[in-house]
C-alpha cells in the first residue's frame, strides 16, 4: 500500500499469516533503531494485528527503484518453537522515465547578486573615461594650448624677477664685488630667459640678431630695437677694457627689469581685456 510505491515515499506491506502464527500475540514495534536499515531500504514500523484474520503490517521507505527484499523476521511464540517469516519482496517505482536516467551536465555557477551591475558598470565607466580622454585631448589641444603657453610664460617671468632681485642683493654690489662679473651673469641669464620665452635660441645671438626676436607689443621695452641696443651697450661695457662700475650695473638691472615688467603687462592684457568686455556686456 499504495499499489505503486515510489522512491522516497512511505509504503506498507501487508502480509497475511497462516495458522502457524496463531499463537503470537499482537504487538507494535515503531523504533527504527531496532529495525532493519540498509542503503536501499528503511523499515520504520512493524505491527501484528488481528483484524479480519492474522496479518503483519510492515511500514518501510525505499531509497532505490526496482525489486527490493525485506529481511527474514523471527517470531517467538510463548511456549512454542521460534517461527521465521521468509524474506518479502516489494516493487518500487521511480518518478523518472528509464530513458531519462542519464544525469544532466552540471549547472552553471550562480553569479553573486550585483555581479552583472558591477561588470557592466565598470565597462561603461572605462568607456566613458576613454571617450572623455579622447575628447579632452582633441578639444583641449586646440583650446588649452594658449592657456598652457601663458602659464609657462608667467612662470618664466616670475623666475626672472626673482633672479634680478637676488642678483641685486648679492655681494657683487658690496665692497669686494665685481660688477663686471655680475653683468656677465645677467647677460647670460637674460639670453636664457629670452630663449625659453620666445622659443628662439638667443644664447649666441649678436646684438643685431635681436632685431628678429618675436616680441610683439606696443611697449617700447618690447621693441626689437630696444633689445638690440640693450645687448650692444652691455657688450660695450664688458669688452671695453675698463672696469664696470656699480652704477652701470644698476642701470643694466633696471633696464632688464623694465623689459620683464613690459612682458608681464603684455601677458596680463588679454585677461584684462576679457574682463572689460564681460563688464561691458553686463552693462
Amino acid at each position: 500500500m499504495p499499489r505503486t510505491v515510489f522512491v522516497g515515499d512511505t509504503g506498507r506491506l501487508v502480509v497475511p499469516l497462516g495458522g502457524a502464527f496463531e499463537a503470537l500475540e499482537p504487538f507494535v514495534v515503531d523504533n527504527p533503531e531496532n529495525l532493519h536499515y540498509s542503503p536501499e531500504l528503511l523499515i520504520r514500523r512493524v505491527a501484528l494485528e488481528r483484524r479480519g484474520g492474522l496479518r503483519l503490517l510492515i511500514d518501510f521507505v525505499p531509497f532505490a527503484p526496482g525489486v527490493l527484499y525485506l529481511p527474514p523476521m523471527d517470531f517467538f511464540p510463548p511456549g512454542g518453537e521460534p517461527l521465521v517469516l521468509a524474506a518479502q519482496r516489494v516493487q518500487v517505482a521511480s518518478v523518472l522515465n528509464p530513458a531519462w536516467m542519464d544525469l544532466s551536465g552540471p549547472a552553471p555557477p550562480m553569479a553573486v547578486p550585483g555581479t552583472g551591475l558591477l561588470v557592466y558598470g565598470s565597462i561603461s565607466l572605462i568607456l566613458l573615461v576613454l571617450f572623455l580622454g579622447i575628447a579632452v585631448a582633441v578639444w583641449g589641444r586646440r583650446n588649452f594650448r594658449g592657456f598652457w603657453l601663458r602659464m609657462h610664460r608667467r612662470r618664466l617671468l616670475r623666475a626672472m624677477m626673482k633672479f634680478l632681485r637676488r642678483l641685486g642683493h648679492e655681494g657683487g654690489l658690496g665692497k669686494n664685488g665685481n660688477p663686471g662679473y655680475y653683468l656677465s651673469l645677467l647677460a647670460a641669464e637674460f639670453r636664457e630667459f629670452l630663449s625659453a620665452f620666445t622659443g628662439v635660441n638667443c644664447r649666441s645671438f649678436t646684438p643685431a640678431e635681436f632685431l628678429d626676436v618675436p616680441l610683439a607689443g606696443p611697449s617700447d621695452g618690447l621693441a626689437p630695437a630696444f633689445l638690440c641696443g640693450l645687448f650692444r651697450g652691455w657688450d660695450t661695457l664688458r669688452f671695453s677694457g675698463r672696469p664696470v662700475d656699480k652704477g652701470e650695473f644698476q642701470r643694466a638691472l633696471k633696464e632688464t627689469e623694465s623689459v620683464i615688467l613690459a612682458l608681464d603687462r603684455e601677458e596680463r592684457q588679454p585677461k584684462q581685456e576679457a574682463a572689460e568686455s564681460a563688464g561691458e556686456e553686463g552693462r
